[in-house]
């Protein structure tokens, strides 16, 4: 079994040879710390099953044109992002801030989205031999970073007009975009909008439902629609929103955080018939822990998670700049060790 098909048996709630492993984003100083020269070159010599576009991207894009001259840019949106220590750019300015613009504004072409040479690159290399994922949106992020999230949660309660305006808008820029990143060899897209905090979600689960919830539903089946499996992933507590989360119809959900009481052997437990569960070794433990509090949180999750099938390993966000390369190398070498199956 390789890694594709490793990751397609988990999604369908199967047992493959071996708990699969996978990482949304892996910074590049954690990359340099491995000795490794380049994304793909890590993606072999750490043996992952999927390989992230979104990363080939960043460095074919922002990162090889921008970092030299200038850290601050303008995306295809309008909106300015930062370029940080971080792997990924950070929004600092929204161009929808007076709700008036929306009348005047344009969305760019899918067609155009610079994600779409990144994946021609990773199938030319990949295609039929590692899981080949994109990290894309739904409607929530999109919205907010055109008018800033302060104005897109006041809006739900004085402009719902404005705030389903913006939505729909995203939905259909995402939904093509979505169908020609599948067509174009797209195996996984996994939807990141962020729905919490630590302790519940940043918005009402009522507003939730009402102006996030139907344009989900319509990307995720969207995805099906195209032959992909769909991940969602949220950072936070989501347990308010979970249940309408999986009706949506996803393959499978996460990573998720461990310390926001997200407790990947309870998801499992409740939903596991139902989705793939991805995660959830701590991101914390893995940037301050020793390497054996690393390898026994590993195996702990392996023994509570994996056995039957239906899990995919990973951190519990993304492999952030401040990880320590061998905690990372740890939780992978040990997931190799004691994540054969039969478990």
């Amino acid at each position: 079994m390789n890694s594709r098909e490793r990751i397609f048996a988990a999604l369908e709630r199967r047992a493959p040879d071996r708990v699969p492993a996978m990482e949304l984003s892996i910074d590049w100083k954690v990359m340099k710390g491995l000795n490794f020269n380049s994304y793909f070159e890590m993606i072999d010599g750490l043996d992952l099953d999927a390989v992230s576009v979104n990363q080939v991207q960043y460095l074919v894009g922002i990162k090889k044109y921008l970092l030299k001259v200038k850290k601050t840019y303008r995306d295809s949106w309008g909106v300015q992002r930062r370029i940080m220590d971080e792997l990924l750019p950070y929004a600092v300015q929204h161009p929808l801030q007076e709700k008036e613009a929306l009348c005047r504004y344009r969305p760019p072409d899918p067609k155009n989205d610079p994600v779409l040479k990144a994946i021609r690159k990773v199938v030319k290399r990949f295609k039929g031999k590692r899981a080949i994922l994109l990290v894309g949106r739904a409607l929530f992020v999109n919205s907010w970073s055109l008018c800033s999230m302060e104005n897109l949660l006041v809006s739900y309660l004085d402009d719902p007009d404005f705030a389903r305006k913006l939505g729909r808008m995203a939905v259909e820029y995402n939904k093509e975009l979505h169908r020609l990143a599948i067509r174009a060899g797209v195996d996984l897209i996994v939807l990141g909008d962020d729905y919490a905090h630590k302790l519940g979600p940043i918005m009402s689960p009522k507003h939730f439902c009402e102006f996030i919830l139907p344009g989900l539903t319509e990307i995720v089946l969207n995805i099906k629609k195209e032959g992909a499996f769909c991940i969602k992933h949220t950072d936070g507590n989501i347990w308010d929103l979970i249940e309408p989360i999986v009706e949506t119809g996803i393959d499978g959900i996460g990573p998720l955080e461990p310390l926001a009481a997200m407790d990947l052997a309870r998801v499992k437990d409740r939903f596991g018939s139902r989705v793939c569960v991805v995660g959830n070794v701590d991101v914390d433990l893995l940037c301050r822990g020793s390497i054996e509090s690393v390898r026994e949180a590993t195996r702990n999750l392996l023994e509570k998670v994996s056995p039957g099938g239906g899990h995919i390993l990973s951190s519990g966000n993304s492999i952030t700049s401040a990880v320590e390369p061998r905690n990372f190398l740890a939780m992978l070498e040990t997931a190799k060790k004691f994540g054969t199956y039969p478990l």
